[in-house]
C-alpha cells in the first residue's frame, strides 16, 4: 500500500507542480485576495477531481471481474497511458533542461467567479486533466480497491494534498510579498519529475506489450498485482 501510494504521489507532484491555469491563478489571487486563497481555489480543485475519482472507481468495481482483466483492454489502457506518460515525462524533463518551464512568464488570470467556482471550472476545462484521469490513475484506482473505499480514499488524499501544498504555498507567497520559488531550485525540481514521469511511462507501455503479447494481465504498480488477484 505504502509503495503504492508512494508511486501515485510522485506522479501526482509532477502533474500538480507543472505550470498551468491553476497555478497563475494561485499566483494572481494571492495578493488580490490573500494568502489562503489558494486553498479555495485547491478544494474546488479537489471537489471535481473527488467526483471523477468516485465515478472511475464505481466503473472499475461495477467491471472488476472482467472489464480491466481483459488482455487487450489492459494493455491498451497501459500504452496510451503510459505513451501520455512518458510524453508528459519528456516535455517537463526538456523544458527544464533549455530553461524554458518558468513560474514567472506564465499570464495571470483572474478567479471572477469566485475561488472555489474557480477551482472547479479550470480543472474542467483543461483537456489535460481529462486525459490525465481518464488514461493514467484507472490503473493506480483499481489496485487500491483492493483496499476497498479506504484505499481509494487514501489514494485520493495523497493525489489532493499536492494540489493543496503547491496552489497554496504559491498564493501564500505572493500573498506575503515574497518572491517566488527559486528559479534553479523549480528548474531541478522538474527535471527529476519530468525523469520520474518518463521511466513511469516506457514501464506502462512495456507491460501494456507484455499484456498484448501474453495474453495475461498482471502489472505492478507499486504493491500488489493489477488483475485477476483482485476479486
Amino acid at each position: 500500500m505504502l509503495e503504492l501510494l508512494g508511486t501515485f504521489f510522485l506522479i501526482s507532484l509532477s502533474g500538480a507542480l507543472s505550470p498551468g491555469p491553476l497555478t497563475t491563478v494561485a499566483i494572481a489571487e494571492g495578493p488580490r485576495r490573500g494568502k489562503w486563497s489558494g486553498w479555495w481555489l485547491s478544494l474546488g480543485h479537489g471537489l471535481a477531481e473527488g467526483i471523477y475519482v468516485a465515478v472511475i472507481a464505481l466503473i472499475l468495481w461495477l467491471g472488476r471481474d472482467s472489464l480491466l482483466q481483459q488482455p487487450l483492454v489492459a494493455g491498451m489502457i497501459a500504452l496510451v497511458g503510459g505513451g501520455f506518460l512518458a510524453w508528459m515525462g519528456w516535455g517537463l524533463a526538456v523544458a527544464a533542461w533549455q530553461h524554458k518551464l518558468t513560474l514567472a512568464g506564465e499570464t495571470a488570470k483572474e478567479a471572477r467567479f469566485g475561488l472555489v467556482p474557480t477551482g472547479i471550472l479550470f480543472s474542467l476545462s483543461n483537456p489535460y486533466w481529462w486525459v490525465w484521469w481518464a488514461l493514467i490513475t484507472p490503473l493506480y484506482i483499481r489496485q487500491s480497491l483492493v483496499w476497498g473505499l479506504v484505499g481509494v480514499a487514501l489514494l485520493f488524499i495523497v493525489h489532493w494534498a499536492t494540489d493543496v501544498g503547491w496552489l497554496t504555498g504559491l498564493a501564500w507567497l505572493t500573498g506575503s510579498g515574497h518572491a517566488l520559488v527559486n528559479p534553479a531550485v523549480y528548474r531541478w525540481v522538474m527535471l527529476v519529475c519530468g525523469a520520474a514521469l518518463l521511466f513511469f511511462g516506457v514501464s506502462f507501455m512495456g507491460a501494456g506489450l507484455s499484456f498484448l503479447y501474453t495474453g495475461e494481465v498482471s502489472l505492478s504498480l507499486g504493491t500488489g498485482r493489477y488483475g485477476g488477484d483482485y476479486v
